[in-house]
């Protein structure tokens, strides 16, 4: 499996009510698959910016890309209040599958997603990342539904997501390019440099603990 694949950013329009604003620092994620058979990710954002709706997710996954329609650190509806904090709190997570989309391929980027987010906030995927079907038994069976057409259970998917941890862990492969459309524009702040591994590593614990998205680069460079 690559270590890393690109993030291609697309974010539907604030003037939308399934993109409810806010800032917060996210605490857990939620695996969904979009129960649509056949919807790829784009199709999905047309869908998602077009009407007012009363649902929505951060992220969109198939055979071709990882697609952000909602900043991470930004508000979705994609569980509801009567059952889970997950709206406030965590990051929401579709995997389209079937049609023509290839479900080993969407599942591989879907993994890798869940990997990365998991090292990027220090989490624990057997702690931190839920399945939809785990919050509203009830009424939802995502992600299980599209996992079993590939022939994976939930607890394979935790398990692969930890093998990919310890792949990007291993391989330093660092943070994912982000693909801009020509609505979205993203300014990198750069706020130390250091000659000591640990204080780079200290500096980073304390961006993220304030909320920030922060990573390690080697500067090799005279």
């Amino acid at each position: 499996m690559p270590q890393r694949y690109n993030i291609t950013s697309m974010l539907i329009d604030k003037k939308w009510k399934q993109r409810p604003g806010g800032n917060r620092m996210p605490r857990y994620a939620v695996a969904h698959d979009t129960g649509n058979e056949g919807s790829s990710a784009l199709q999905n954002f047309k869908y998602f910016n077009s009407r007012d709706l009363d649902a929505s997710a951060h992220v969109f996954i198939d055979d071709q890309e990882v697609l952000m329609i909602i900043p991470l650190h930004e508000k979705a509806w994609h569980v509801r209040k009567q059952v889970s904090d997950a709206n406030d709190w965590a990051i929401g997570v579709e995997l389209c599958y079937g049609g023509k989309i290839s479900g080993e391929e969407a599942y591989k980027r879907y993994v890798w997603f869940f990997a990365w987010l998991c090292e990027s906030y220090e989490w624990n995927p057997m702690l931190h990342v839920k399945g939809h079907f785990q919050l509203d038994p009830g009424r939802r069976r995502d992600p299980v539904n599209a996992l079993q057409r590939i022939g994976k259970s939930f607890e394979d998917f935790l398990g692969d997501i930890k093998d990919q941890m310890a792949i990007i862990k291993r391989e330093g492969k660092g943070e994912p390019a982000v693909n801009e459309n020509k609505r979205d524009r993203f300014y990198r702040v750069q706020i130390g440099r250091f000659e000591q591994k640990e204080n780079a590593e200290k500096l980073v614990r304390k961006a993220k603990k304030a909320g920030f998205a922060a990573i390690i680069h080697v500067d090799v460079s005279s």
